[in-house]
């Protein structure tokens, strides 16, 4: 028997097809087809990857969120460090934390069997020793990371080391809140404690609709903003 998830996109494809749903608009939202097939978002998230890879659906490209920093987009497809560079910013970063950790409360909010993790903590600075960001990533435990708790990230890039090991992360959700800074954080970023600074929670996914990585991340209000598009761009 074909995996759940291959079903479900069987089905999707043929109600596509006929018109019942999508119709060059876009489809019920994860939530509402996970509840639709009794199944978890997980499972909806690999439904969709094999759509996309059909050409039965596609990415709007025109709508998202977009970090910038002093104004230049950052491309996380080639990590920060790579897209700082291309324009002219060099930073340093600082990993405080590789660990391999167990959170049960992490597994069930993103839906995963297995409740062991790759712990990436670090600092991002400018060369000139301003600290810029706080980012604590986890990412669910795979294949080759035993090797990076022994040999590092691939030249202190976690975005290289998930290229090297063959992981292609292709999307995900942001979310955007106001933080201020414990005593803890505003000792590793330089700051005072109760600093504002920008939160941001990310959850990546691969092209089979697996979770890639969560991140949640402080960025300096001086350097980051987030720019959101929505509706079509004017060609």
């Amino acid at each position: 028997m074909s995996a759940k998830y291959k079903r479900i996109a069987e089905s999707l494809k043929t109600r596509i097809r006929r018109g019942e749903i999508g119709n060059g608009s876009r489809l019920p939202g994860e939530h509402l087809l996970a509840e639709s097939y009794e199944v978890s978002r997980s499972t909806i998230r690999q439904a969709l990857a094999e759509l996309q890879q059909a050409g039965l659906i596609e990415t709007w490209t025109g709508a998202g969120s977009f970090v910038r920093f002093d104004g230049a987009y950052l491309d996380d497809q080639i990590g920060w460090t790579e897209a700082l560079a291309r324009q002219g910013i060099a930073t340093q970063t600082r990993v405080l934390r590789l660990d391999r950790i167990v959170s049960a409360a992490l597994a069930e909010e993103l839906d995963l069997d297995e409740a062991v993790f790759l712990a990436v903590d670090r600092v991002r600075s400018t060369k000139s020793g301003e600290a810029i960001s706080l980012e604590r990533s986890r990412l669910p435990w795979r294949k080759g990371f035993a090797d990076v708790l022994s040999q590092g990230l691939v030249d202190g890039s976690l975005q290289q080391t998930l290229v090297a090991l063959g992981i292609r992360p292709i999307g995900g959700s942001e979310a955007v809140a106001l933080a201020r800074l414990s005593a803890t954080e505003a000792v590793l970023l330089g700051r005072s404690e109760g600093d504002a600074f920008l939160a941001t929670r990310r959850t990546v996914h691969g092209v089979e609709g697996e979770v890639v990585e969560r991140v949640d991340s402080l960025l300096h209000p001086d350097h980051f903003k987030l720019q959101f598009n929505f509706g079509e761009r004017p060609k």
